[in-house]
């Protein structure tokens, strides 16, 4: 009975350990992106990735972030809301920039993994970029300020 016990153990430990490290993963782990309780869809783009059997890179064609962001609807959201970022995965570095229409970009300061929406009304593209030992990853996601 102790011997099944140890092996149950033992493998519950290495299971869990999959699940949390996840050495076998061939692409970044994905961010859930939320507002409040209202989840945001995100569109994955680009990455570069090193899993424990394999690696490469990934191109994803797209004409412009806003293209890549029409893939899904725009979420909306009040103005000055708080989204919050995460992974299963915690990245080293993330940067996020806000795109208003196809010419108009800007850097956006993300402080706890929280970005602030506009309080003016319109459409607004947020593109992430995050970084890990592995490697690192693009995404992005719309909100509609109303």
């Amino acid at each position: 009975m102790k011997k099944w016990l140890a092996i149950g153990n033992i493998l519950a430990v290495v299971g869990i350990v999959f699940f949390i490290i996840q050495p076998f993963r061939t692409a970044p782990p994905t961010p859930n992106v939320t507002a409040g309780e209202v989840s945001i869809p995100t569109t994955e783009g680009s990455y570069c990735w090193d899993g424990l059997l394999s690696g490469g890179c990934v191109d994803k064609a797209y004409s412009s972030v806003v293209t890549m962001a029409g893939e899904e609807q725009p979420t909306s959201v009040s103005p000055g809301e708080k989204i919050t970022v995460t992974f299963n995965k915690k990245p080293q570095k993330i940067g996020a920039e806000k795109w208003v229409g196809e010419e108009q970009v800007e850097s956006v300061n993300m402080k706890n993994h929280t970005i602030v929406v506009p309080d003016e009304k319109g459409v607004y593209v947020y593109h992430l970029v995050a970084h890990w030992k592995q490697g690192d990853g693009s995404y992005v996601f719309s909100v509609e300020v109303k």
